[in-house]
């Protein structure tokens, strides 16, 4: 009986590892697929950061990965993806965002060429209803000061020079940005 009930438990297990191996499948197939529209450039990594940022981003966010955000940025409850870009044979770097649907459909809505701090930008999320106000370096004329994210927004840091969230509009249905510091 013992034999029979461990056949069992095993059994189980496999079961549910191989269903979690299928959804990590899908999970990456969606930036498998941004990535393969990008040839020539790979994700940014934090050894590619000048001294100082990278010794400032392992400090503070030792778990996390300068180059990409994934998270549901339009509210619609799929992963989406932030991504910095860097060339492999080039100084080249962007910053492109994508929107994926639930059936891995990946829609490009921010391209950003961000070449000129290719040695000091990382991605930060930041978490919904968290609260953004505009630098005051910034001009204000229609534009809101302060406001909180509906979905996960994406903060771009350029190290020691600025910082911008990007966060999804959903009456304009497309991304915003604000600068936060200079």
């Amino acid at each position: 009986m013992s034999g029979v009930f461990n056949l069992g438990l095993v059994i189980t297990f496999l079961s549910f590892s191989v269903c979690g191996a299928i959804s990590q499948v899908g999970k990456n197939s969606d930036l498998d697929s941004i990535l393969g529209r990008f040839p020539g450039y790979h994700l940014q990594a934090v050894q590619e950061l000048d001294s100082a940022a990278r010794d400032f981003f392992l400090r503070h966010f030792p778990r996390q990965d300068p180059g990409i955000v994934r998270g549901d940025f339009n509210g619609d409850g799929n992963p989406d993806y932030a991504l910095l870009l860097k060339g492999n044979k080039s100084t080249a770097q962007k910053l492109v965002v994508f929107l994926c649907s639930g059936v891995g459909q990946c829609k490009s809505v921010y391209d950003l060429d961000v070449t000129a701090y290719s040695d000091s930008v990382y991605l930060r999320p930041v978490k919904v209803g968290s609260r953004v106000s505009q630098t005051d370096a910034i001009p204000r004329n229609d534009r809101a000061l302060t406001k909180k994210p509906m979905a996960l927004g994406i903060e771009i840091t350029y190290f020691e020079k600025a910082k911008v969230v990007l966060s999804w509009n959903p009456k304009l249905k497309k991304l915003d940005e604000m600068q936060t510091e200079d």
